[in-house]
């Protein structure tokens, strides 16, 4: 069974009063979930930090734990 078939399903299970909500819920979705990426855009832009170490996230384990450096591809 597909997603959309067990939501339909679960459509028929909702008192009529209750599909309102559902319907605005569902409706706003995308503009909620662009706003929510935008969020953690933004959050992690300012968790950014300048560390002066060009290779870092792909040698993390070399300063983190000591390993030998990988060879750049």
């Amino acid at each position: 069974m597909s997603f959309k078939e067990l939501i339909k399903a679960e459509l028929e299970l909702i008192p009529e009063q209750e599909l309102q909500k559902l319907y605005d819920i569902i409706k706003d979705w995308p503009k909620h979930n662009q706003e929510y990426q935008d969020d953690l855009g933004a959050l992690l832009a300012n968790c950014e930090m300048s560390t002066g170490i060009a290779d870092l996230s792909y040698q993390h384990d070399h300063y983190l734990h000591g390993t030998p450096k990988r060879e750049i591809e």
